[in-house]
């Protein structure tokens, strides 16, 4: 077992080193070693070109056997795009989100470098600007709502009605001299 992982590791590396060639805008987005992880968790470029983005957000993740204990602190989606350094850069809250986000973007690069549309990584650089706009988007805080105060009330006024039982009454608690 320890001579695979070994094995495993060594065509890892070459594969990360040769990923500039293989898969340059891919690398672009989420970098070298983490595309070539998800190269090698889908089995090669043609298989990762087929899967749809919600699962290549979860290539890498490890389903957790928690036995009783909390789920509060496991995170069911963190495969390897999770742990890449464009997701770890962002505010904790936003990293399922940008995740998702990144995910979607490694999809449409993985189909471009398959059919080898732009070998020099242009369609990787406008994907990943277009992932950093979306995250410095994300970031800013939402607009503050302008308190609109409540309209005063238009009182008509009630029509005063007569009559013996009013005029009693008005009488009763009139002035007196």
């Amino acid at each position: 077992a320890r001579k695979l992982s070994e094995n495993k590791q060594t065509i890892l590396s070459y594969v990360e080193s040769r990923m500039t060639f293989i898969a340059p805008n891919l690398s672009i987005i989420v970098g070298a070693s983490t595309a070539a992880k998800l190269m090698g968790m889908a089995g090669g470029l043609t298989n990762l070109t087929k899967m749809p983005s919600c699962n290549i957000l979860l290539l890498g993740a490890h389903k957790k056997l928690l036995g009783g204990f909390s789920t509060t602190a496991a995170m069911p989606h963190a495969g390897a795009i999770f742990y890449s350094k464009i997701v770890q850069d962002c505010p904790p809250d936003l990293r399922v989100k940008v995740a998702r986000l990144v995910s979607c973007k490694v999809t449409l690069a993985a189909r471009v470098d398959s059919f080898h549309e732009s070998p020099q990584g242009q369609q990787g650089k406008i994907l990943l600007s277009d992932i950093e706009r979306r995250i410095e988007k994300l970031e800013e805080p939402p607009p503050v709502k302008a308190v609109k105060p409540l309209p005063p009330l238009i009182d008509p006024g009630r029509k005063k009605r007569g009559g013996r039982r009013h005029r009693k009454m008005k009488e009763r608690l009139g002035m007196t001299e």
